[in-house]
């Protein structure tokens, strides 16, 4: 069934229009015509569009409100119409109150409430820790609360605590480790898509314009999509030429070194005359002066400091714990050490990836429900804390893991 936001969506992407042009674009029938009429009625009522011999959208704050949430959902592969059900808003407001839920917490019907959790959770705004009882957390991101103050249902979240997750994800850890005994084949075919989502996350933090879809099409199925630049085509499929070469070597626990730091880069920012090569100038973080980057004299001076503190890392057994805090204490320094003109955050997510995968722990994504508080800790940050960022990356490897073994059964 078509919705008025189908139509507003139609409407504000192609301009002017007509009613039959709508039906068309939308391939509905000519019996469909009604239905769309009594839409286009409904939201020229709510001013956010205009109409006389022609339909076109009302550019007042509403309408470019309305279409950024619409456009956000469509960039990210989010069900709008779903998300904009009066119904599911209340879910969100209640699940926002607490920081872990049940639902004990919210008066919804068992099957309505599993619904709204796996949607959530297949979109990256839910972390489900456990499945009996169903005990979820919702994953505080800007998109939930413009989404509430849209239809006036503000959306106020916990105030977050820091919680040790190591034992649920030791727990998870062992079953992922059955799982691959028993589906390797499946396996490889889930870490396939979750490599594509990883690419896909990491790049739209850095401005990449291609859609989660436009994404898959064109690593999975090599569909080139024509509406971007060819500048934006190559970031993606470089940067998979880095990803690819990170799994298969943390499959082979190649150490790391300075030399494939380089490599990496290399391939991922190919599309660049600076790709693999070390910085000669200083630099800062476009819009956040307290983010310090190094002086570029000192550079490889820290480089060397941080491969030491790698070598010691790796020169021992290691726990999980100690795995994840050192992934996430490498991540931040190298970041802060920003040896490269571009490409430094990418790259030490790459990095991250490559430390946990080469201990075993199957991290291959960045959930959207993370990406306000992933940023907030890094290149947003007015300061850094490393203790914070530990747990926030100890969150994500338990979404990961309990997604793909989710997906096993």
């Amino acid at each position: 069934m078509v919705s008025k936001y189908d139509i507003f969506y139609v409407i504000a992407t192609k301009g002017e229009i007509k009613i039959s042009e709508i039906v068309k674009v939308l391939n509905k029938q000519k019996e469909d015509y009604q239905i769309v009429f009594n839409h286009v009625l409904e939201l020229e009522k709510e001013g956010y569009i205009e109409r006389d011999k022609t339909i076109r959208v009302n550019h007042n704050e509403g309408s470019k409100t309305l279409f950024r949430l619409i456009s956000f959902c469509i960039t990210n592969g989010i069900n709008y119409n779903l998300m904009f059900k009066s119904s599911m808003l209340e879910f969100i407001e209640k699940a926002a109150k607490k920081e872990y839920f049940t639902i004990k917490d919210i008066k919804i019907h068992p099957q309505t409430y599993n619904f709204y959790i796996a949607s959530l959770s297949k979109y990256g705004f839910l972390l489900i820790l456990s499945r009996n009882p169903l005990k979820c957390k919702l994953l505080k991101h800007r998109f939930l609360i413009d989404l509430g103050d849209f239809f006036n249902n503000p959306i106020k979240f916990y105030a977050p605590k820091q919680k040790d997750l190591i034992p649920e994800i030791e727990k998870e850890a062992k079953k992922y480790k059955r799982n691959l005994k028993i589906h390797y084949s499946i396996l490889e075919d889930l870490e396939k898509q979750e490599e594509v989502g990883f690419i896909y996350s990491s790049l739209n933090l850095e401005g990449n314009p291609l859609t989660l879809s436009d994404t898959q099409k064109l690593l999975l199925k090599e569909i080139v999509p024509e509406k971007y630049k060819l500048r934006d085509i190559q970031e993606v499929t470089n940067y998979k030429k880095a990803i690819d070469l990170m799994v298969s070597n943390a499959k082979k626990r190649v150490k790391l070194d300075l030399r494939l730091i380089l490599k990496y880069h290399e391939l991922a920012m190919s599309h660049i005359p600076e790709a693999g090569k070390i910085r000669k100038e200083n630099v800062m973080i476009k819009g956040n002066p307290h983010f310090k980057t190094s002086e570029w004299q000192l550079i490889n001076l820290r480089l060397n400091e941080l491969m030491k503190s790698y070598d010691k890392f790796e020169s021992e057994n290691r726990s999980i714990k100690e795995v994840i805090d050192f992934a996430a204490f490498f991540h931040n320094e190298f970041q802060r050490i920003h040896p490269f003109i571009d490409g430094n955050s990418r790259t030490s997510r790459l990095l991250m990836l490559h430390i946990l995968r080469s201990h075993d722990i199957p991290a291959l994504e960045l959930p959207l429900g993370y990406f306000d508080s992933y940023m907030n800790l890094t290149k947003l940050s007015k300061k850094r804390d490393d203790e914070s960022f530990k747990y926030l990356i100890q969150e994500i490897v338990l979404f990961d893991i309990k997604r793909i073994n989710a997906r096993l059964g």
